[in-house]
């Protein structure tokens, strides 16, 4: 071990978490949504970073009608499970995609139309269809756990429980000992 060994390792403070960090800790998921609050996340790629959004009921609508759209019509029986399973990924991402690098924000700008159904890397489509996929996935998990407009549980006695030893409440509590 040499002297210098020191030298390769640089201590210093942890951060302090800022308000807005200990904020969002805090926020209970099921209340922001249910405020109209959108949940968005940051998630990195084999092409750069990309803002997607949990995709509320209204998001969802508008997914379904991306893909009805794409159908022109035609009941979604008519397709195979190759057509049907593109049309959802391209729908669901023309949705829940709301930001991306630079080379995204490009062709959206010459193109506010421009479909993931016209992009050429589909391993990049699958992957970023994967991650709004875990993301969705760890919200509604959020939303399960969630405690907002639960009702407190009723504490409840064990049908079996023991009598407190010849005190004064000994007959009352499980009857008279016999």
């Amino acid at each position: 071990m040499s002297e210098n060994s020191q030298a390769d390792i640089t201590i210093i403070d942890r951060p302090q978490e800022d308000a807005a960090d200990k904020q969002a800790k805090n926020v209970d998921i099921l209340d922001s949504l249910l405020s109209d609050k959108v949940i968005q996340k940051s998630v990195k790629t084999s092409r750069g970073y990309f803002t997607i959004r949990y995709p509320s009921g209204k998001d969802r609508l508008k997914i379904d009608q991306f893909r009805a759209l794409r159908r022109h019509g035609i009941p979604a029986e008519c397709f195979d499970d190759v057509a049907n399973t593109n049309n959802n990924i391209w729908s669901t991402l023309d949705v829940a995609v709301v930001d991306g690098p630079d080379w995204y924000k490009k062709i959206r700008e010459n193109n506010p139309v421009w479909s993931w159904e016209e992009g050429p890397d589909e391993e990049l489509i699958l992957e970023l269809y994967n991650l709004v996929c875990t993301f969705r996935g760890e919200i509604t998990e959020k939303i399960r756990k969630s405690e907002f407009g639960r009702i407190a549980e009723r504490s409840s006695v064990p049908d079996a429980a023991t009598p407190v030893g010849n005190g004064a409440f000994s007959g009352l509590t499980n009857g008279p000992q016999g």
